[in-house]
């Protein structure tokens, strides 16, 4: 025994020396007994031997197992200046966590490995909440990561980093004290902090991973001083929030992040359920549009700082949220990153990842976007499609889960009965949604070929006055929905330019034709018009709503064409339209579950309960 105390003793503290240590602390600062903080420390079992230098002769306690492995460990680790107590699940546990909590309990730092002695890997197991329970002290998870490194075929995967290699340790924020009923609760959270801080070591340990965010982080930085020349043109408030010096209405709230309109429309059901069970949240957006819905509503907001550091840094400074939470991809590498650094977890809902999109991650970064996600605490992906391509990315698929679309969660309104005196009676219309490039001209031709009346409303308003100007030059008369003319004014088709209106204005149609198919783009939402009730035709490009549009072109809900076959397509859906109550019924489909698995993932960050 006191041959392998020195053995182990030298082989730490010769590898410890060589080792290039990079420590992360968290905004607070470093917990321990020795820093006025005496804590639970956590850390998976194949990622502890760093830990034993790092933390050397700091007198912390910790829990090593009752077998013969578990007699060589402890002599080891008394060697380096630790105390030691023995117990596993079937040798003296109970024992053992008791005599671990009167030792928390009393200022002494103690350590364990939750997923010890036996797994399952990485996976964390009830006693580290107790123990914090019992001694109403917190939790502290430490991450570790070096490179290069040896990783045997044990159950745990022990690593041991190579001489001079790069050594990375994360050490999270304090959680905790858990309750003594809120166990299962309390190793669900840690169990979230010990991923996030072992992703975010991981990430910064591997060099390519550090290679990409170094370029990225220069390049942003670089940039700075063209971004702020450009904003000179803006509104001075958005000059303001734009470089992260939008004024806070408190701190600890719940960031709520989506580019554009889309977006949005479906994180405001979620901050209306955050809002209902008294959790603070703020919303945040990339454009103008998007922003004037947000101040519309009344809800606290600001446009997204432009992902400088600088920029970033100054705004998580004002409003250091609690959570970050993403829609969609809208994923900017140095909020993330910083965010992740500041141990604010960050998660992600409707996540959605093209073909397209996961080919450019990979040629771009390699697996370190992959790694950068696999810090998240969910990622909540709206098809199964999507959640195989974020498995293929390189994310971890415990972290990954088929969730939905919450923008099935939002009602969609009736229309005002003012706006049906603006169609022509006695004509069934259609409602064109969310239109791009190249869509409207074969879209309207078609719709009067089915003897329909077009009401199209562009995704981008910037583009009404070159869609009239096409359309007339084509020979279609169009009004404007803003000159209020009864009955369309007599023109052959109607072209919306005000926001705000188009979850609203399908019910007024027969048939919907949904933007972005035929353009390549993946499609726009088709729930809205199916949850007023209303049929759907497609271009082919519908991969962004893959599988219910499936579900869809079963039922004659959904038909997907190509440009030629459209006038065929809007007659067939006007002639025999499944039941409305079928159509509702599938637009809702993703409303099932979103919430639950929304709450769940914000428990599993410390905020709220499900």
């Amino acid at each position: 025994m006191a041959l392998a105390r020195t053995a182990g003793r030298l082989l730490v503290t010769g590898l410890g020396l060589s080792w290039r240590i990079d420590y992360r602390r968290p905004p607070s600062g470093r917990a321990g007994h020795m820093r006025g903080l005496p804590a639970l420390f956590a850390f998976w079992h194949g990622r502890q031997l760093p830990l034993i230098y790092t933390h050397r002769n700091e007198t912390s306690t910790v829990l090593i197992s009752s077998n013969r492995d578990g007699e060589y460990a402890a002599r080891a680790l008394e060697a380096m200046g630790f105390r030691t107590i023995r117990g596993s699940t079937s040798r003296g546990g109970v024992r053992a966590l008791r005599e671990m909590a009167a030792r928390l309990a009393s200022g002494t730092d103690c350590a364990l490995t939750p997923d010890g002695p036996r797994g399952p890997f990485e996976k964390a197991m009830p006693g580290a909440a107790t123990i914090s329970a019992l001694a109403g002290r917190p939790a502290v998870a430490l991450g570790t990561a070096g490179w290069p490194r040896l990783v045997f075929g044990s159950w745990d995967r022990f690593q041991v980093a190579l001489p001079f290699a790069r050594m990375v340790v994360v050490e999270g924020r304090p959680v905790g004290p858990f309750r003594r009923d809120g166990i299962e609760g309390g190793t669900m959270l840690l169990e979230t902090e010990m991923r996030r801080v072992t992703g975010l070591a991981e990430y910064l340990a591997r060099p390519v991973s550090r290679a990409v965010s170094s370029i990225v982080s220069a390049a942003a930085g670089a940039a700075e001083p063209v971004a702020r020349l450009a904003l000179l043109a803006r509104p001075p408030r958005e000059r303001l929030e734009r470089t992260g010096r939008a004024p806070c209405p408190g701190a600890g709230a719940v960031m709520l992040h989506g580019s554009s309109m889309g977006e949005i429309e479906g994180l405001l059901p979620l901050a209306a359920d955050l809002e209902s069970r008294g959790t603070r949240s703020f919303l945040t957006c990339f454009t103008p549009a998007a922003r004037a819905k947000l101040e519309s509503a009344g809800l606290p907001s600001c446009f997204l700082p432009l992902d400088c550091p600088h920029f970033v840094d100054g705004f998580l400074e004002r409003w250091a949220p609690s959570v970050l939470v993403l829609a969609e991809t809208e994923i900017w590498p140095n909020m993330v990153k910083s965010c992740l650094l500041r141990s604010i977890p960050c998660m992600m809902v409707n996540a959605r990842l093209s073909r397209r999109s996961l080919n450019r991650y990979k040629a771009f970064g390699g697996p370190s976007a992959g790694r950068l996600l696999s810090c998240f605490a969910a990622v909540l992906a709206r098809s199964g499609e999507d959640a195989e391509r974020f498995v293929e990315l390189g994310v971890r698929p415990d972290i990954v889960k088929l969730s939905g679309d919450s923008k099935a969660l939002a009602a969609p309104g009736e229309p005002p009965p003012e706006w049906s005196a603006l169609l022509p009676r006695g004509r069934p219309v259609l409602i064109a949604g969310s239109t791009r490039e190249g869509e409207e001209l074969p879209v309207a031709r078609a719709a009067i070929e089915a003897s329909l009346y077009p009401v199209i409303a562009p995704r981008h308003l910037a583009r009404v006055g070159e869609i009239v100007k096409m359309l007339s030059s084509s020979g279609i008369s169009c009004g404007l929905w803003s000159e209020g003319a009864p009955g369309g004014g007599g023109n052959e088709c109607l072209v919306i330019d005000r926001m705000g209106m188009l979850s609203r204005l399908y019910a007024l149609g027969k048939v919907a034709f949904v933007g972005g198919t035929i353009a390549p783009l993946g499609g726009h939402n088709i729930l809205e018009p199916l949850r007023q009730g209303i049929p759907v035709v497609t271009g082919p490009s519908v991969e962004s709503f893959a599988e219910v549009a499936a579900l869809g072109r079963e039922s004659g809900a959904v038909r997907s064409v190509e440009t030629g076959m459209l006038a065929s397509a809007f007659a067939e859906a006007l002639a025999a339209p499944p039941p409305r109550g079928e159509l509702i019924e599938l637009g809702s489909t993703e409303a099932r579950g979103v919430l639950g698995d929304f709450r769940r993932a914000l428990a599993s960050c410390g905020v709220d309960s499900p």
